[in-house]
């Protein structure tokens, strides 16, 4: 060992060998033949299996490929690709089965399982191919009749010529038996006829050879072909090694791919399996509701004749709908009555068919024995009969009587094609579509010219879509898993590749027209048998362009995509490069892109246990020798092997060399890169990575047991997040959670240090991949620390999976080993022993603390890099003793890098003194909870990571990086051991949300420790609320709405109040007028940012977030206004408490900018009346031109610029109209953490208000409230401080930081600016103007404080640096990249956008020296400014006596908060040497530029910004001190949250019921609060405090022991908290003007404030109508039962439960609306069926005990149910006859309504007043016959108010049917379509026009007033001067 101890580095890997290009195929027209299994899965079981056929039959079954079939679909693609080839020799045989099968009723079982994509139906040997493999396994199961058995024996005995057969002898097992033997063999001859392609049949043979076969080879033998050997042999010739060349080359195969062969077979099947058929509501699972294709249908059928049907009216914009709409799952079986219910298969936390979701197994999951033998189907969708939906079809187009289709609507033509396509009706239906593109073929019905005209349109929208990744190739893979699969929320994780491709799709509505031509392109790839040529999509120069290969691979588009998107590629002279290195020629026309593998060997005769290490998808350097690139794990490696030194290699530009060295015991001969010039290490990990282990003298690469594949033998449990929003833990085998890691390791301690646990999972995989046991005991114990739960799967039934030394080795991490002391001593000493100090004294405890923290560091000149200094350890010490529990440090004082990791150190030490202090007068503390701010939770996350998991060895404990952690039932806060949680504030707030993880804290919350790192930001007074919400309709009428209007234009154009005298409440809207006024006047004053911060949060705007952002594109939220603050950011909306700022905001985007509401415009003109034309536009523009025209909006407005005001009050209705307002509330505040939890915490700007902790809350104390943080430097108006004394407090707030030179400089030029990048070239000629004449420094950093470059990238601001200084001043652009918060930096005179990371800032140094300073410029944006660490600046500091910021512009502008303007500096960490500009506005005589840089305490503006700083935080706003009252009334409810009863206070207020409100909760706050004796004496000594600081010696001298004066301040603060306090002119008027802080009025309106109140989803997802939230258990209802057949239970409609259940209505009315025209009160009431309160639409709160009821046992009786259905409908109707008032009042109100937002339905008219809603597919023309109320239906129609069905033939508003004014107010109120105001509100007005237009209209172009333009329109175009006098 000594040698190796000195030696280290063993040998090295200095052979650089180009090994092989990777595999890929040719890229043309023509079938191509796979010869290797690189890809092969993806070109012969996936989508692209239509153009790839196995080389021959038996390599298609080579293990190596068919290990990687992940689930049925694929196996059973794969199958079909097999079967293809020989298709026309068994064409006799497989062309009966589908029939023969639907006639043998007795042979059915497990058929439903069976269906097939649309996109294969149009193919027949692909249809009597899938009906054969379904008799194949189901002859494997069971006898059938002996027609269908002759049909398999005919085939297998064919493919009995195709295959080899191995002796299947020990002894000669490598030679083949000859066809005639084989078939001489009973045994194995008879079960290949029976079971061959079967699972059962792979299970007992399996396919070795290897794994690329060479088509030139004439030997056929074992070695040349593949063969398929006995399962069982194979097992046991595996663990033996054979001499003979042949035999040890099959054993080898079968060690290499056995066990993962093996387990995608595993299972028994069994014929006698049963379903239990689940209808579970509220549990997560809904009914699809995207597969409307009956809908669609039907709509088309209705509407066939009307222009204006859009796809936006028929589909809405989710892409998924028209995923599932064109891939739908077919059947064949002419008998059955035309589809059944289907859906996903539960199994724990895994489904089978379900989209995102894999089994991992290629066994019908239906099929598998099962111990309770029940196949969980959860019913989500519909599986369709191919003659049942083609007769549908053909029933429509003959129904149209040859008449082309109306619509031009490209998407709903095309979904019309597709179906044509596979049902075989293009040829004689095709004329009918109004497509253009078919008129440009010149044999219109020829399905290949149709092949090759969408390819080319496919083609040219992905050359000119350059911004995003998608492809054909993507889309093609998408369809292909809908068409087998169903979309279900529950389990679909958000960060899948399936929903960031959906989430890309729905960014453009072109992607809707796109999806569907990929859709039809394969299913003519189908039709045709025959392909086109495919294409790489690679990212250059910020855009994504089209590449054609001479050679095309799968994985490799895949690779290039991810690589260019991580990496910046550029294209130059038609090359493409990177760091300007030619890497591909793209001249030719079809160009060569190949990637490669290559070797690195050991030159010499020693060797270590990896004897090479291969890497795969490497980049060739075009024109040079050997020069290659590697990209891994955002690292580049730049192998050049041309020199005649041999191969050198860099990493970003620092040379390294790959070695195995020894670092210590534990860690040894690890196989690494290693730096030229230091003796520091990295560790790569990724897939492409391959480590050649000697087998040590071995036969076998798994000797001893050491499996290589052990990584799947570990199963973890992960939170992660669905798509109903919910966060769930999904069980992951480790292997399926490996990435690509970096991991630096430091000379000369060599500890593992990792930032986070994936690198844990991958160093983990490393190290079972080279064999290390000690590698992996110690990545092992670091990986238990930080994970939830980890299960190792030591054997499945019979089979041993982990055994040998890595179960050893698992045993000893468990400690379930016995003792080994030679073990115990090698890794004790990884481990720092801290609980060997228990009984120290605290300082010296820290002293040794701080000792081992120095070995976690980099080793520098001699020097450890960090090291903590005396002023470190005292702050420390001060943290965990000190009296005040909040500290302060200076800006820069290492806080994050070193306080947090010693912090945390010594919490899971046992020093008795530090834990004593820690306890905070309380319980000992056994859980640490890290809280930082957002941007800075992946920082702080990697300190934890790298110090706290290698302390005490053997001691339990656990380190979360996600609190919801919490929710595990493994995760308890008891006591039980030690855990850190590391999160954000917000996270923290909203898990307290969570009722079981409340649950779960409160008892234990005295165990708990809170640490928030910078706790001011965590208790700013805008930033305190933590809201959840859920959501409902509004109820604005159209007064309402031009009241909004009229006010909002008035308040923007400075116009006096408007007349609004129609309101029942002149004085709301008075007051709304002032308010709107303010608002406007904030954002006019405000930075140009912040102007112009505000958007619509959209698909456009979020296109490109790579993060999980929960919106709904349906409805509203692309429309109002949101901060760009969520809009950029891709956070959750924020969602404003007030909706009046919300409303304003949107009148104001709506007139500045109107382009973005185009596509609303483009969807509801043809609505506008032919009145509002005469009204607002008859001298503009013709009528048609506007409402049938194609211009857009803006350019209508830039036309005819009078058109603007019309226009946007047309839209600005439409978009009140569909604004959701809020329906329940859940917060939790900061307030709260700090009274509920012991807290301790740092800040670099201490400037925070005051509040009482938790000890002394816990104590019951009521003596004055102790400071949270030391004050004696604040200096506040009041204290009147002498110059000298005022600088005095402020160095001692400065401390260190004692020498600060600035100069204050006016922005306000910026006001001027017309444009971000305007405003930053005008800073950049302001500071060179400065520094010309001077000596003065010339700046390289800008910290964007205020937040001006909100809309610019850094490519923008990159860009003027480049064109303002030229390119050669800087050579880089430093930034935060949002996405990760990561450094980097992006080149000057390139794209080249790499990490600033150690490496690049060797390179600089080792390059430009001193000077690496003026060739970086550093720009921080305004998400960064708070505690955001820019990396080296010290390090360069000491090595160059000189700041790395050498000066430092802050852009303050209109801030005024002095702790952010200090925290923007303090990005410096070197402020006594970085000069400062600080941009202010308004400061105006304040400042003297003259004056030039001077020390900062001697401004006049900073003692102005400083002492207003102090004010501001002590006073707080009413904000801030009404939530100290809820958080008070918390206490003492003994909740974290709050429940808000006053949801919408401008409601309130418009009603004039808020002074109700007001008065109840004042009561709840006194009584709780006032009458509550602790605190009680807590918010007098709050008001206390705050008033003796005031600067009024009325409000400081104050007494509030006497007159009630905190019970009226109680008053007046929620009166001025809802803005109702009216001023009283006395002392409260003070109070309340002083709490208000700088707000001085009585309206709240500071836009600040908003911004930060994230609204998130809790127990209702109303944000996202796709989100289904779990309801509470006792509203959720399981439906269930159970069948032997399911499929052939479904053929019977009585007998099929699902139908059956689905279609009951509940007799309860979901929806309960009154009106009133006239003729006295009306009532309507919606009865919802179980299919839609088996959706997204419901509020869990209507399934009550009563509700569920009714559906228990509904399926026991269903005539008597619907009996009672019908008898209970019509009593209710009685009900409210006789309630009926008589008054002429006219009104629409809503008594109850259980439905969400934006719901899509159908509704079914039973008779006035009694509907029954459903889903928007259960109600059409097609299903009617089935429905058990078929003959009460009387119409059917839509959300959208598209009449499906009417036999009323009744045309009037005041008679029931279609027309029936209730059917629109049933729109209005559910889903606020804009038709269905103009119908009411001509009802209300104007009757007579109606009733005139309806008796004109025919109908051609369908029912309902959903032809407005038709029905109205026209008819009041011909009435014009009539109508038009009597509207006036």
């Amino acid at each position: 060992m000594e040698y190796f101890w000195e030696t280290k580095c063993l040998h090295k890997y200095d052979n650089f060998l180009l090994d092989s290009a990777m595999s890929s195929s040719s890229n043309t027209k023509s079938l191509q033949r796979v010869f290797g299994s690189d890809d092969a899965v993806l070109k012969l079981a996936r989508a692209d299996y239509y153009k790839y056929r196995a080389a021959n039959l038996m390599f298609g079954f080579n293990a190596s490929i068919m290990h990687g079939l992940e689930s049925f679909y694929e196996f059973n693609a794969f199958r079909k690709n097999q079967l293809l080839m020989f298709y026309e020799e068994t064409k006799s045989a497989m062309h009966c089965c589908a029939d023969a099968i639907s006639k043998a009723k007795t042979n059915n079982k497990y058929l439903d399982y069976y269906f097939m994509p649309q996109f294969e139906v149009g193919q027949q040997e692909l249809v009597d191919i899938h009906y054969y493999t379904y008799l194949i396994d189901l002859f494997a199961m069971t006898d059938i009749n002996p027609e269908l058995k002759n049909y398999v024996y005919f085939v297998n005995e064919f493919l009995v010529d195709h295959i080899f057969f191995s002796t299947q002898k020990q002894t000669n097992y490598e030679k083949f038996v000859s066809i005639e033997e084989f078939k001489k063999s009973k045994r194995y001859f008879r079960f290949f006829l029976n079971k061959f392609m079967t699972v059962e049949f792979l299970t007992e043979f399996i396919g070795f050879g290897f794994a690329d076969i060479n088509p030139k080879e004439k030997e056929i033998n074992s070695l040349t072909q593949t063969v398929f050997y006995s399962h069982d042999l194979m097992r046991i010739q595996a663990n033996r090694q054979s001499f003979e060349f042949e035999k040890e080359c099959i054993n080898q195969m079968a060690r290499s791919n056995l066990r993962r062969y093996s387990r995608r077979f595993e299972g028994d099947q069994s014929i006698t399996g049963k379903y239990q058929v689940n209808i579970k509501i509220g549990f997560g699972y809904t009914y699809n509701k995207y597969n409307t294709l009956f809908h669609f249908l039907n709509v088309v059928k209705a509407y066939w004749n009307n222009p204006d049907i859009s796809n936006v009216q028929v589909f809405g914009k989710d892409i998924r709908v028209l995923l599932a709409i064109s891939c739908q799952k077919i059947f064949f079986q002419k008998d059955h009555p035309g589809y059944y219910y289907y859906g996903p298969f539960e199994n724990g936390y895994t489904l089978d068919l379900a989209v995102a979701s894999s089994v991992g197994n290629a066994i019908p999951s239906v099929t598998k024995a099962k111990h309770n033998s029940r196949s969980q189907l959860m019913i989500t969708d519909r599986v369709f009969e191919y003659d049942y939906l083609k007769r549908i079809l053909h029933e429509l187009f003959t129904s149209v009587h040859g008449v082309r289709i109306k619509s031009d609507n490209e998407v709903i033509n095309l979904s019309l094609l597709s179906l044509m396509l596979d049902f075989g009706l293009y040829k004689d239906y095709g004329s009918l579509l109004n497509l253009p593109f078919l008129n440009f073929l010149k044999h219109e019905t020829d399905t290949r010219e149709l092949q090759v005209e969408v390819a080319n349109r496919i083609y040219e929208f992905d050359k000119k879509n350059d911004s995003d990744f998608v492809t054909r190739n993507r889309v093609e893979d998408l369809l292909f898993e809908t068409s087998y699969k169903f979309i279900v929320n529950k389990h679909f994780p958000v960060q899948s590749r399936q929903f960031r491709l959906i989430q890309t799709l729905n960014s453009d509505p072109d992607f809707q027209s796109y999806v569907l031509m990929v859709k039809i392109y394969m299913s003519l790839c189908q039709i045709n048998k025959s392909s086109e040529v495919d294409y790489y999509k690679v990212r250059c120069d910020g855009e994504f362009r089209i590449v054609i290969p001479h050679n095309f691979s799968k994985a490799t588009s895949n690779y290039l995509d991810e690589v260019t998107q991580s990496y910046t590629f550029s294209e130059k002279d038609d090359f493409i490069i990177y760091d300007d290195l030619p890497i591909f020629d793209l001249r030719p026309e079809q160009p060569e892109i190949n990637l490669h593998k290559v070797r690195f060997d050991s030159p010499g005769s020693v060797q270590s246990m990896v004897k090479y290490i291969e890497i795969s998808n490497v980049f060739k350097v075009i024109d040079e020798v050997e020069k290659y690139l590697i990209f891994i794990a955002d690292s580049v490696l730049l192998v050049d092997n041309s020199g005649e030194n041999g191969m050198a290699i860099r990493i970003n530009k620092m040379g390294v060399g790959v070695a195995t060295v020894f670092f210590n015991e534990a860690i040894s001969f690890i196989p690494c890169f290693k730096y030229a010039e230091s003796e520091d290490v990295i560790l790569f990990t990724s897939r492409n990575i391959n480590y050649s282990v000697s087998q040590a003298g071995q036969f076998c690469t798994d000797y001893y047991g050491m499996k290589h594949s052990l990584m799947e033998f570990i199963n973890s449990e992960e939170v992660f997040v669905d798509l109903n929003d919910e966060h769930i833990f999904q069980t992951f085998k480790l292997s399926e959670l490996l990435t690509e890691s970096k991991t630096v390791i430091y000379f000369p301690d060599y500890l593992l240090q990792v930032p986070d646990r994936k690198h844990l999972i991958n160093l983990l995989d490393l190290a079972v991949h080279i064999r290390n046991i000690s590698f992996f005991i110690l990545v092992l114990f670091y990986l238990r620390r930080g994970s939830v739960a980890l299960e190792f799967i030591e054997r499945e039934g019979s089979v041993r999976k982990i055994a040998g030394p890595w179960k050893e080795a698992i045993l000893y991490v468990l400690d379930r080993a016995e003792s080994n002391p030679h073990y115990e001593a090698i890794f004790e000493r990884q481990f720092f022993n801290l609980n060997q100090y228990k009984d120290e004294p605290l300082e010296k405890f820290i002293d040794l603390l701080c000792q081992n923290f120095t070995k976690y560091q980099r080793f520098i000149d001699g020097d450890y890099q960090i090291k903590p200094t005396l002023k470190q350890k005292a702050f420390l010490k001060s943290i965990i003793c000190a009296e005040n529990p909040l500290m302060f440090s200076e800006v820069g004082s290492g806080k994050t890098k070193v306080i947090l990791p010693l912090l945390c150190q010594t919490f899971l030490s046992n020093n008795v003194e530090a834990h004593k202090n820690f306890a905070r007068g309380g319980k000992l503390k056994s859980t640490l909870v890290i809280l930082v701010p957002e941007h800075l939770v992946s920082d702080a996350r990697t300190q934890v990571y790298r110090y706290c998991l290698n302390l005490n060895f053997r001691q339990e404990y656990r380190v979360y990086d996600d609190i919801f952690a919490l929710m595990h039932r493994n995760v308890r806060i008891d006591g039980s051991m030690k855990q850190i949680f590391v999160t954000s504030f917000n996270t923290f707030k909203k898990a307290l949300t969570y009722d079981v993880i409340c649950a779960k804290v409160w008892p234990y919350r005295e165990k708990v420790l809170v640490v928030a790192d910078e706790v001011d930001d965590f208790l700013d007074r805008n930033k305190l609320v933590f809201n959840i919400c859920s959501n409902k309709s509004n109820s604005f009428v159209r007064p309402m709405l031009d009241c909004f209007y009229e006010v909002s234009r008035a308040a923007y154009n400075e116009m006096p109040f408007p007349n609004v005298s129609l309101s029942s409440n002149v004085e709301y809207w008075k007051q709304l007028h002032k308010k709107f006024i303010a608002i406007q006047t904030e954002i006019q004053d405000a930075s140009r940012s912040i102007n112009r911060s505000f958007g619509i949060f959209n698909e456009y705007t979020l296109r490109h977030c790579s993060t999980n952002v929960v919106r709904d594109i349906e409805g509203y939220k692309g429309l109002i206004a949101r901060p760009y603050e969520s809009v950029n950011r891709a956070m959750p909306g924020s969602y404003y408490s007030d909706v009046e700022r919300t409303i304003y905001l949107t009148y104001v985007i709506l007139t500045e900018d109107i382009a973005k509401y185009d596509e609303l415009f483009q969807a509801e003109r043809k609505f506008i009346s032919f009145e509002y034309w005469n009204t607002y536009f008859v001298h503009q523009l013709d009528f048609d031109d506007l409402v049938y025209g194609h211009e857009k909006l803006s350019e209508i407005v830039d036309k005819h610029p009078k058109t603007r005001d019309g226009l946007a009050r047309y839209l600005y209705e439409i978009i009140l109209r569909r604004m959701e307002i809020r329906d329940k509330s859940r917060s939790v505040n900061s307030i709260d953490v700090i009274f509920n939890f012991d807290c301790i915490g740092f800040t670099g700007t201490p400037f925070l208000d005051n509040y009482p902790t938790f000890d002394y809350i816990r104590n019951g104390r009521k003596d004055k409230i102790p400071d949270l943080i030391d004050r004696s430097f604040y200096a506040y108006t009041s204290d009147r401080l002498s110059v000298s004394d005022f600088e005095k407090r402020f160095i001692q707030f400065q401390g260190q930081n004692n020498n600060v030179l600035v100069q204050y400089v006016s922005s306000d030029f910026i006001s001027k600016s017309s444009n971000e990048i305007e405003t930053l070239q005008s800073i950049f000629s302001n500071e060179e103007l400065r520094k010309k004449g001077t000596d003065r420094s010339s700046f390289n950093t800008l910290v964007d404080l205020c937040g001006i470059f909100k809309q610019s990238t850094i490519h923008d601001v990159r860009d003027l640096i480049k064109k303002h200084f030229g390119s050669e001043r800087f050579k880089f652009v430093y930034h935060i990249d949002p996405a990760d918060n990561r450094d980097r930096v992006l080149c000057i005179n390139s794209e080249n956008d790499a990490q600033y990371d150690e490496e690049f800032y060797n390179y600089m140094c080792n390059t430009y020296g001193a000077s690496m300073r003026d060739k970086i410029f550093f720009f921080v944006d305004n998400r960064n400014v708070i505690g955001k660490d820019i990396p080296f600046q010290l390090v360069y500091q000491r090595h160059y006596g000189q700041p790395l910021f050498r000066k430092s512009v802050v852009l303050a502008h209109d801030v005024d908060d002095f702790s952010r303007i200090w925290q923007a500096m303090g990005r410096s960490r070197t402020m006594n040497e970085t000069e400062f500009s600080i941009y202010k506005s308004g400061v105006g005589g304040k400042i003297d530029e003259g004056r030039g840089v001077q020390d900062i305490k001697k401004h006049e503006l900073t003692r102005t910004l400083y002492v207003h700083n102090c004010d501001c935080k002590m006073a707080g706003n009413i904000s801030s001190i009404y939530l100290t009252l809820v958080a008070l009334h918390n206490l003492s409810h003994k909740s974290f949250y709050y429940c808000d009863d006053i949801v919408n206070a401008f409601l309130e207020k418009m009603e004039k019921t808020i002074s109700k409100k007001i008065e109840l909760l004042e009561s709840q706050l006194s009584r709780h609060v006032l009458k509550n004796a602790v605190p009680a004496q807590i918010f007098f000594h709050i008001l206390t405090d705050k008033f003796k600081r005031s600067p009024n010696k009325s409000v400081s001298g104050q007494d509030l022991t006497v007159d009630n004066i905190v019970e009226k301040l109680l008053h007046d603060i929620v009166n001025q908290k809802y803005e109702q306090r009216v001023p009283s002119g006395d002392i409260f008027d003070e109070f309340i003007m002083f709490l208000s802080g700088e707000q001085g009025s009585l309206m709240e309106i500071s836009y600040t404030k908003q911004q930060q109140k994230q609204k998130q989803k809790q127990s209702n997802k109303n944000q996202n109508s796709d989100a289904m939230g779990l309801f509470n258990r006792k509203n959720q209802l399981q439906l269930m039962f159970e069948t032997d057949n399911y499929f052939e239970n479904a053929k019977i409609a009585e007998d099929d439960l699902s139908k059956v259940l689905l279609n009951l209505p509940c007799s309860n009315p979901i929806t309960t609306i009154t009106y009133n025209f006239g003729q006295g009160q009306q009532t309507i009431n919606l009865y919802p069926t179980l299919q839609f309160l088996y959706s997204h639409h419901i509020q869990g709160s209507f399934m009550t005990s009563e509700v569920q009821s009714l559906f228990k046992n509904a399926a026991t009786d269903v005539s008597k149910f619907y009996q009672h259905f019908l008898a209970k409908s019509k009593q209710d109707q009685k009900s409210n006859a006789l309630a009926m008032m008589a008054d002429d009042e006219y009104e629409i109100k809503t008594k109850h309504n259980f439905i969400l937002p934006n719901p899509l339905y159908t509704i079914v008219g039973l008779e006035k007043g009694v509907y029954i809603i459903g889903m928007k597919e259960q109600f059409n023309v097609h299903d009617i016959q089935n429905q058990p109320l078929k003959d009460s239906v009387k119409y059917i129609a839509d959300e959208m108010g598209f009449v499906l069905f009417d036999e009323t033939e009744k045309r009037s508003v005041d008679s029931f049917g279609p027309y029936f004014i209730e059917q629109y107010i049933i729109m209005e109120v559910l889903s606020k379509q804009e038709v269905a105001e103009n119908v009411i509100d001509y009802y209300h007005k104007n009757k007579d026009i109606l009733n005139r237009a309806l008796q004109k209209y025919d109908e051609k172009q369908g029912t309902g007033f959903v032809c407005w333009r038709f029905l109205m329109n026209e008819t009041a175009k011909t009435n014009g001067d009539e109508q038009s006098d009597h509207w006036a």
